[in-house]
């Protein structure tokens, strides 16, 4: 599997051109913060929630993982099925499926029903390969770079806009509102990607099972999420994992505990803005480090701060990293396929990365039991090191 010169542009055959082209491209934008949104609005109070509802610690850390169990099974087949009957029907079936979730959140009357309505909000999760593909073929294969960091800039802001109402609408309006408000965004969102077209792309490649083996052994796909499994090991036991609990555990109010998840995520806009320019002047390899030496030193000075504010501005320098790694991630993900395939190549990607989005809290919530949250720290920290020294290995190419 090579990628060649000569394939088509994604905005070729009967996309549109011109304004049109533009109009669906925000169309789609938006439509993705509204997906996120969706997602997101409730996860600042979901463990604390889960906790109202019964959970122990160890039951809050299976709640939280049960979010990779559909993106870890699903991404591949639905990044296969979408690089051969289309990218919108899983696009918009991810946004349906994200409603009914957040339905089944607000009427769960115990963790494990909680557990299975998380499960099925991670299904629709599975279907960011297609929302990110569909958005990426409306750009030439040229300006791959430029769509993931839009799309990626509309993800972190639509995280940053979830994070900081979804506490102040749980304070006002109790938690239950969070998640009828995650649903009826979700079928917003459907609606508005309805009406977007979906681009023709002519196969440069005749699909077949090797197709798919082919992109699960391309060295630069297995390298890049190798170091995003521990990122997301990070995220998933520290930031939409832990840090709640433990901003409670020091006081914070439901809303407090927003705004400190929004310090993070308004920095990782700025990672995800800055990655382009990092990677291009000095290396891929150099903004990985950068980005773990700043989510290293956040997350160990994080185990002795018992100020909020210090935490928020630690979580800052969390999200700074956090922003500019993955974004350099995924654009070299998307990049190591030809475009007809990128679909499959983004779904693997995410579908190893989904690893640590499940080993993270799962493994995290006995440590927490049995050590205390500070060590859940701890191990998120020996993770990040483990990611930049995967890059440090073998640098990335420019």
């Amino acid at each position: 599997m090579t990628n060649t010169s000569n394939e088509s542009l994604p905005n070729q055959d009967d996309a549109p051109s011109g304004k049109s082209q533009t109009r669906y491209i925000v169309t789609v934008a938006l439509a993705t913060y509204f997906f996120w949104i969706s997602l997101y609005l409730y996860v600042p109070v979901l463990p604390l929630h889960a906790q109202d509802l019964g959970a122990n610690l160890q039951m809050v850390g299976i709640i939280i993982a049960s979010y990779a169990i559909g993106q870890l099974l699903l991404r591949i087949p639905i990044g296969v099925g979408s690089d051969i009957i289309g990218r919108k029907p899983f696009a918009v079936g991810a946004l349906i499926l994200s409603a009914a979730g957040a339905i089944w959140l607000a009427l769960s009357p115990d963790p494990w029903s909680l557990f299975a309505a998380r499960t099925l909000t991670g299904v629709a999760a599975a279907g960011w390969v297609a929302i990110s593909v569909l958005f990426a073929s409306y750009y030439p294969a040229s300006n791959t770079s430029r769509a993931m960091a839009i799309i990626m800039s509309v993800n972190m802001l639509s995280l940053v806009t979830a994070t900081f109402f979804g506490g102040i609408v749980a304070d006002y309006f109790g938690n239950s509102s969070t998640f009828y408000g995650a649903a009826g965004i979700g079928l917003a969102g459907a609606l508005l990607l309805l009406s977007a077209p979906e681009p023709r792309i002519k196969a440069a490649t005749r699909y077949s099972f090797s197709t798919v083996v082919n992109v699960l052994r391309t060295p630069l796909l297995l390298r890049v999420s190798a170091i995003a499994i521990t990122l997301q090991f990070v995220t998933f036991s520290v930031n939409f994992g832990f840090l709640p609990i433990h901003a409670e555990n020091l006081g914070a109010s439901k809303s407090e505990i927003g705004y400190i998840t929004t310090a993070g995520l308004l920095a990782a806009v700025v990672g995800t803005a800055a990655s382009a320019w990092v990677a291009k002047r000095w290396g891929p390899t150099t903004a990985v480090i950068v980005a773990s030496v700043a989510t290293l030193f956040s997350l160990v000075v994080m185990t002795i701060t018992t100020d909020l504010v210090t935490l928020g501005t630690l979580q800052a320098f969390n999200g700074l990293g956090r922003g500019m790694m993955n974004t350099v991630l995924i654009g070299m993900a998307l990049a190591s396929a030809p475009v007809a395939i990128r679909a499959t190549a983004m779904g693997s990607y995410q579908a190893l990365y989904a690893i640590g989005m499940l080993l993270g809290p799962a493994a995290s919530g006995p440590i927490a039991a049995a050590f205390g949250i500070e060590m859940v720290f701890w191990t998120a920290a020996a993770a990040t090191v483990l990611g930049g020294a995967f890059a440090l290995a073998k640098p990335l190419p420019r």
